[in-house]
This record gives C-alpha cells, structure tokens and sequence, in this order.
C-alpha cells in the first residue's frame, strides 16, 4: 500500500509523547516508525520499493512531521531528500553514464528496503555554507577506491547513520568534467571514519548532528557522475524540505496558543492573524516545491532560493510571536512549547545559512528578471 504524507498524522501524537518523555534523546523509536512506514524512501516508485512521492508529498510530510517533532522532522530531511534526487532523472543524466545511474538507483533503493539510513555529512566550519569553499577532499589510490580526508559538522544522525553522505573536491585529472565538488557515499563505521559525539545545540538537540573527521576513510562510491550536484541540482529538493520544518514548528504553537479558544477577544485576533501568515507561508513553499524537477535550470534555482530563506525567516519570526503569546505557563525550558520554540531557530536556517541565502538574494536581483541562479550552497 502507498504510504502517503498525510500518514504522518497518525503518527505524530506518539512521536511528541515519546520526545516529551525522552527529552533531547535521539528519536530512536519516531525514526523506526518511518523505515517500517516506508517513508525515507518513498520518493523511489513502487518497483524500487517506494511509493512514488513527488517533492511536494515530501514537504508535506516533513511539515507534518515538525508540527509533532521538529528533531525526528530534520532527520528525515536527509535520507528523505536523497531519495527524492536518485529516484527519477527526467532525462538529466548524460548518456554516457546512464546505465551506471541505474545501477546506483538499485543499490541505494535497495539500502532503503534493508533500513539503511543515509544522513547528511557536509557542512564545514568556516565555510559559511558555499560548496566553493569545501576544504575537504577526495582522491584515488592505487586500487581505484576514492579515499575522503576532511572535517564536517552538523552530521546528522551521527553513530545511529549507516552511510554519511559528504561533499568532497576531486582532481579533475581523477574525475573528468567534475563539478565543484562531488557527493561521496562513506559508511560510518569504515576505517577513518571519527565521529566525535560533540552535538550540544541550542535546538534540535536529539538529531545527534555531530563533528566527523575523516582521515583516509574509504568511501563506497562517489554518488551518481561527474558533475552531479550541477546538473541534477539536488539541493534545491532539500531546500523544500528544510524549508518546510519552521513552518511545522509554526503550526505546532499554533495549536498550543489556540486548543483552548482564548478567551480574550484581542488575543483571538492575534492568533486568527498568525493563521493568515502561516497559511500564506505554506501556499508559497507548496507551490515552490511543486514545480521541483531534476536539472529545473538557473531560473528555478533562484526561486527555490527564494522561498526557503523567506518562508524560513518568516517561519521563525511567527514562531517568536507565538511563544510570547503563549503565556506563563510555556516559560520553561523543559517544555514542549519552549523546545519547539528553539528548534525553529536551530538547523533550518543553518541549512544553507540564512545569511549566505540572503547574500546570494542580492547579487541575483535585478529589475523585471528572476536573477541567475548563484553556485549553489551545502546543506
């Protein structure tokens, strides 16, 4: 049967038990949930084991998810994003590399089925998020393997990841018509691989999104072909689901502001307000997310950018508002409100960051044209 984004539903009042029970703990359990459900995978079709979601099924269901719990949500994001990259092409891929594409889309649909997570493994300190900027590297050795060197953060899943997904810069002499930097699929637990369990962030504390040092480690394989990230332009799929999680977390002290009615006739209005915008908020991104397709050009990639530092900029303004309307009783650090408060701020806005997305807005402005599209940023 087809999963559908609308599952989630069902499972988000356990999730938000569990973490209330559990706080900070990574969501071992939400996260089981979702591989029984099939939804990590479910942007892959039926015969690969999916259920065929395209990136607006995806966003959905992220946003579901962070209406419930914003930390299980960002992991989702990951694996869920991958997924939605490899599981169609729309005649993207070079030809010269189209039975090898193939080839990956079985084995990664297959490391799906068998559970596997697959978990975001990019960003690096002092890189302010430009894939340019990647100081971490991949080279041969004698036996054709690539071998990755460098250090990441904010890995999310950290120990509880089966492969980490990682940017990395190749000799072009190694790698013919290579992009800026090519994906690199890294099991955990290869040789070189230290992840070192240092997450203590100001929300999203049960992602595990930890610092990991790669020394010589061994990759499985470099993900898809040369100039991957360039021509399928994979990232702008994450930016919809990242996008979507402050959104959810709008929603979820939506619910805690108005379940009871307030009582107070100026109060009423405010909340029938904070409805309008995140109303409005989530028609933009669903529209966004919509029109995702491999290799949408430099036109859609400017758009995609767009939406997902505005819808997350004002994603978390709303979730401010909203948490000073909450009352008194909200004012702890161990509540679900205060938790759901701080994971708005924390991750979204990191992925890329708000303030490279908002530089990248103001190099590509120009009047009555939609801009081009800037070297796309790391999640």
């Amino acid at each position: 049967m087809k999963v559908r984004a609308g599952d989630i539903a069902d499972l988000g009042p356990a999730f938000a038990r569990r973490d209330q029970a559990q706080v900070d703990s990574y969501p071992q359990d939400n996260v089981a949930d979702l591989q029984t459900a099939g939804v990590f995978g479910a942007p892959f079709g039926p015969a690969l084991g999916g259920a065929g979601w395209d990136t607006l099924e995806s966003t959905m269901a992220v946003e579901e998810l962070a209406a419930w719990s914003p930390s299980t949500a960002l992991l989702a994001a990951m694996p869920l994003g991958l997924a939605g990259a490899f599981a169609s092409d729309d005649g993207v891929v070079p030809g010269d590399y189209r039975g090898r594409w193939l080839d990956e889309q079985q084995w990664l649909a297959g490391q799906y089925v068998a559970h596997h997570i697959f978990a975001a493994c990019n960003s690096e300190k002092g890189a302010g998020g430009s894939l340019d900027a990647t100081k971490a590297v991949a080279r041969r050795d004698d036996d054709g393997r690539f071998r990755v060197s460098g250090e990441k953060i904010l890995a999310s899943f950290g120990e509880h990841a089966d492969y980490f997904f990682s940017t990395a810069k190749v000799d072009p002499a190694e790698v013919p018509g290579c992009g800026v930097v090519e994906f690199f699929f890294v099991r955990t637990d290869a040789e070189g691989v230290d992840i070192l369990g240092d997450w203590d962030g100001f929300g999203m504390r049960a992602t595990e999104s930890h610092t990991v040092v790669y020394r010589d480690a061994v990759a499985e394989r470099m993900a898809g072909y040369p100039d991957f990230i360039a021509t399928m332009q994979p990232l702008t799929y994450w930016f919809c689901l990242f996008a979507a999680i402050p959104l959810g977390c709008a929603r979820s002290l939506l619910r805690a502001v108005g379940e009871p009615e307030p009582v107070s006739p100026a109060l009423r209005l405010r909340v029938s307000e904070a409805v309008m915008r995140y109303e409005a908020l989530r028609a933009y991104l669903r529209e966004t997310a919509r029109e995702w397709r491999p290799g949408a050009g430099a036109e859609y990639a400017a758009r995609v950018l767009r939406t997902k530092t505005y819808v997350t900029q004002e994603a978390t303004k709303l979730c401010a508002e909203l948490f000073a309307l909450s009352g008194g009783r909200h004012y702890r650090r161990t509540s679900p409100v205060a938790r759901t408060f701080a994971d708005s701020f924390a991750g979204t806005a990191l992925r890329p960051p708000l303030p490279l997305g908002l530089e990248q807005l103001t190099e590509q402005f120009s009047l009555g044209a939609a801009g081009t599209a800037q070297e796309p940023a790391a999640i």
